[in-house]
């Protein structure tokens, strides 16, 4: 049962955004669509040349500079566990303005890109796993709720319910609850659960948990095996 707090539920099947804090407000994402710019609209599971043939048709393009590519992704929130990853996964990162208008040549060698968004895409096994939407300039509540409806795969979005902020007690003395296992950490839950997303920096990532929750274990395995590495001499 949902939390009476929630402030946003989004319906995607009915395109449906109904936005508590705003009571009388209801938009169809038909409606949507043609007041807000249109945004890389990738789905998590998506193939990569699906997602592509998409972004590139209404104006995208992808970062082909080989420096600009490494800087752009070693601002990632993904960038420290793509060596958990293995050769399977591939970084790629995309632009797409938001009135749909391809730059020109010159505008990428100049970086005028103008106003538009900045998309990475995690893809494992040629599959979309983690997507990054950050908006070059800020992003409205509009925009967001637009993408968490666009993105959330044929359900709808909560913010979690307490249990689904806790796991079964660990084997300490005191039996404490602990957190779930998060490499990102989130602040909604697709309905199925198969899908975490979270604010991040003005900006959305939305992420597969099964993906979440293997980064964290893998990084704390690796934390813990490399500690006493670090302190060894003292």
């Amino acid at each position: 049962m949902l939390r009476a707090c929630l402030k946003l539920t989004v319906s995607v099947e009915g395109h449906l955004f109904s936005i508590m804090k705003y009571p009388a407000l209801i938009l169809l994402g038909a409606l949507a669509a043609l007041l807000l710019p249109r945004v890389a609209d990738a789905r998590i599971g998506e193939s990569r040349s699906s997602f592509e043939r998409r972004l590139f048709s209404n104006g995208g393009i992808i970062y082909r500079n080989k420096e600009e590519r490494r800087t752009r992704r070693q601002s990632g929130p993904y960038s420290q566990y793509l060596q958990y990853l293995g050769n399977s996964a591939e970084v790629r990162v995309y632009f797409k303005s938001d009135d749909g208008r391809e730059p020109t040549q010159t505008d990428i060698d100049k970086g005028t890109l103008g106003s538009g968004w900045e998309v990475h895409v995690l893809y494992v096994g040629g599959k979309s796993v983690f997507e990054q939407y950050k908006r070059v300039g800020s992003m409205s509540e509009y925009e967001m709720n637009a993408l968490l409806a666009i993105l959330g795969g044929g359900g709808y979005w909560k913010e979690p319910e307490p249990e689904e902020l806790e796991v079964a007690p660990s084997e300490a003395a005191d039996g404490d609850l602990e957190p779930p296992p998060s490499a990102f950490g989130f602040d909604y839950v697709r309905s199925d659960g198969e899908v975490r997303a979270k604010k991040s920096g003005g900006g959305l990532m939305v992420f597969q948990k099964q993906l979440d929750e293997y980064l964290a274990k893998q990084h704390e395995s690796n934390l813990l095996q490399e500690a006493p590495k670090s302190v060894q001499g003292f």
